[in-house]
């Protein structure tokens, strides 16, 4: 079982107004020389100036942005046209402004155009995955605009470009300045789709990606092409729910979904049609003009709506327009409508959740009566509708909020972009339960244990792991990771972390993740046989072999239907006749003396007899030595080798006797015993000085008949300093 909870999102979201921008211009094919032309345009609520400027040509130029006008400045191709690929060039451009605006490009050429949105540099990261549609006659294209000095940036090819690098091969360039440019251009036919980019130490990069010119879905005899561009968004941008509407042009779209990562499900109106490992691409062609399709990933993607070429004449053509994740809806824009050569036709697609349809409001008019359920996304509408030229203004007054395509066509051209949307970072870190090294959530059903059996649990985060705490289902809790846990009770146990995590180091928003399994814990069967006898019995036979002649033992091991191991053990103890001796002296001032009613004048000696518990005859001998003595009797001092600590190796709790294990002490101080199950598990510790063990564990609940280990920590009065620490395994009898 595992749970997943998502607990702050909470931290700052950008969107695409702002006041710092990077941008370029890429390579586009123009058939009439000299009639290329370059150019930004801006909206802003208030007005305010705007300034583009080349930093390492130093050209620069500044224009007003009226809320009420169309602000459109003209950019010399000197400046910010990019055409080589490989090289770093000096062509990009920065923009910054007085106030709050959102800004545009547009590249025409002769026939070819299209529009991008530019993203601020407060949403500038250093990821980004390539898409572009496949090229044929020329080249598919991305380029990157360093918006730092010093930038090294990683490329992972998918596709071969035309300056000698194969797919699959990883490769390093260094943008030294700010504002210098890398184009990368295809080989053709080809396509740089799938195409990994990063920056080193997190330095912010722009990237823009799309085609010189594509022939959409081929080059056909009497077809066209035309220059596609969109602005890539970073990979933390990406988004796992999509709606795309056909551009309602007379002709059919063409949609193309790029993965993050392996394994990622894609679902279009509710159906399954593709599963796509990272980098990939899956590619279908819209039902109608009028389609509208809801579009399911499991994993993060990107999506990109394509116009198709027209015949070689006609209204239309490619284009290319990023289809925003539902995630980064925004609830207010402004934005111009612009008439560019050969354009007769603007379109506006507004989508919102059918909630905000009531509070959506078109340049101050309420505009909820022109908006339709979407069949294949319950909860969303839509609206289509045309515009003419000049400023507009759309907002949400319920704050929802809402996702907008601006698209436009005429004679051979056609233009689509999205006129803006929020940047929250949609990427959520994976984190993992592994218990055993294996992740729980392959084992719906949990994991077995056996009683004292140490269970390795660790939490796995793809991003950065902050903090773990643990429960086990019993008392135990932890902040470890990763964590070993035993259990010492049968039962069924839920063990959860709740974790904290987030994408990376440099990220501000921080996941509370919390994950959970089962733990199914099982007993171990213990199983002991002890047989004791003297040396006159040996040999002695178990189970016929092996032959025993001293003290042994037999251990059988096998597993049980739980996976616990279980054990039976064979103890053969063989005893002999204990014979102990006495030495002491006696003053011949205390002659005669006595011991036990016997008479000792002189120097002598007695011998006991007993039968111990094991049933062997013992003898104690107790010699008397008599010495001359003038003052009264004082004992002399212990023999040197005399032991200091003595341990037994069993005892018996249902005994009257030996009932309790302690510790015997000559010239201890100090002494603390603990006992250990064989798991290595502690059961009790106390002073050895004062204090025994019954064989029981803390609850009272009695130990089973096992062997145990022991470990005694004691200082001695002679070298009081110093620690000393003695174990071995003492035998508890039932």
């Amino acid at each position: 079982m595992a749970m997943l909870s998502q607990c702050n999102l909470c931290a700052q979201t950008h969107n695409t107004m702002g006041t710092d921008f990077w941008l370029t211009f890429m390579d586009n094919v123009d058939t009439t020389p000299h009639s290329q032309t370059l150019s930004v345009f801006a909206t802003s609520f208030r007005t305010c100036t705007a300034t583009v400027t080349n930093p390492i040509t130093g050209w620069s130029r500044s224009f007003v942005v009226d809320p009420a006008q169309i602000n459109r400045l003209y950019v010399p191709t000197s400046q910010a046209y990019t055409t080589s690929s490989g090289s770093v060039t000096n062509t990009g451009l920065h923009v910054t402004a007085t106030d709050t605006i959102s800004l545009y490009t547009i590249t025409q050429g002769y026939p070819n155009l299209d529009y991008a949105n530019v993203m601020p540099t407060s949403m500038l990261l250093s990821d980004y995955m390539v898409q572009s549609y496949p090229a044929d006659r020329y080249s598919s294209e991305f380029a990157i605009v360093a918006a730092e000095d010093s930038v090294n940036v990683s490329i992972t090819l998918r596709g071969n470009t035309i300056d000698g690098h194969t797919s699959g091969q990883t490769y390093s360039v260094l943008i030294p300045r700010a504002g210098q440019v890398l184009q990368v251009q295809s080989t053709r036919p080809g396509d740089l789709s799938g195409t990994r980019i990063s920056a080193a130490n997190n330095k912010r990069i722009a990237v823009f990606n799309g085609d010189v010119c594509v022939y959409i879905p081929n080059q056909n005899v009497g077809q066209s092409c035309d220059h596609v561009v969109e602005q890539a968004l970073p990979t933390s941008y990406w988004g796992r729910n999509f709606i795309v509407a056909g551009s309602h042009a007379g002709r059919t779209d063409y949609v193309r979904i790029t993965a993050l990562n392996n394994n990622c499900q894609v679902k279009v109106n509710g159906n399954v049609v593709a599963t796509l490992n990272s980098s990939f691409t899956y590619q279908y062609q819209m039902t109608h003009n009028n389609s509208i399709d809801y579009i399911e990933t499991s994993e993060p993607a990107m999506v990109y709506i394509y116009f198709p070429s027209m015949n070689g004449a006609g209204s239309g053509d490619p284009s290319m327009t990023t289809i925003i994740p539902i995630e980064q809806r925004l609830s207010s824009i402004r934005f111009p409508t612009i008439s560019t050569t050969n354009v007769t036709a603007h379109c506006i697609n507004i989508i919102c959740d059918t909630s905000t349809v009531s509070h959506m409001y078109l340049d101050g008019t309420n505009i909820s009566s022109r908006f339709q359920p979407i069949a294949n996304a319950p909860g969303y509408s839509y609206m289509r509708s045309m515009l003419n030229t000049g400023t507009h203004t759309l907002y949400d007054q319920g704050g929802n909020g809402f996702i907008t395509y601006m698209y436009g066509s005429g004679n051979r051209v056609s233009y689509g972009y999205t006129l803006g949307y929020a940047g929250r970072n949609l990427r959520v870190p994976k984190g993992t339960l592994l218990v055993r090294q294996q992740d729980a959530a392959a084992h719906p059903e949990g994991f077995n244990a056996c009683i004292g059996q140490a269970i390795p649990f660790q939490i796995y985060s793809d991003g950065v792991l902050l903090s773990v705490q643990w429960s086990f289902g019993d008392v135990d809790t932890s902040t470890l990771n990763p964590k070993y846990h035993a259990y010492d009770s049968l039962g069924d146990y839920e063990a959860c972390a709740i974790f904290t995590h987030k994408v990376s180091a440099a990220d501000t928003v921080v996941f509370c993740d919390t994950l959970c399994t089962t733990i199914h814990v099982y007993p171990t069967y213990w199983t002991e046989r002890f047989d004791t006898c003297l040396q006159s019995n040996l040999p002695i036979f178990y189970h016929g072999d092996p032959i025993y002649t001293e003290v042994l033992g037999d251990t059988n091991r096998y597993t049980s239907r739980y996976g616990c191991d279980s054990v039976e053990v064979y103890h053969l103890h063989i005893w002999e006749n204990d014979t102990t001796w006495f030495d002491t002296t006696v003053c011949d001032t205390l002659l005669p003396f006595t011991w036990r009613g016997i008479v000792f004048p002189y120097d002598s000696s007695v011998v006991q007899r007993y039968v111990n518990r094991h049933g062997a005859d013992s003898l104690v001998y107790l010699l008397f030595y008599t010495i001359h003595c003038t003052n009264p009797y004082e004992p002399p001092e212990p023999p040197v080798d005399s032991a200091v600590l003595w341990i037994p190796n069993t005892f018996t709790p249902s005994l009257s006797i030996n009932k309790e294990f302690r510790i015997f002490s000559h010239d201890i101080i100090e002494a603390t015993v603990s006992i250990y199950h064989r798991w290595g598990g502690l059961i009790t510790q106390f002073d050895g000085l004062t204090q025994s063990w019954d064989g029981t564990l803390p609850n009272g609940t009695p130990c089973p008949q096992a062997a145990y280990v022991y470990r005694v920590v004691y200082r001695t009065r002679s070298a009081s300093s110093e620690q000393h620490v003695v174990s071995g395994t003492v035998t508890l009898l039932r």
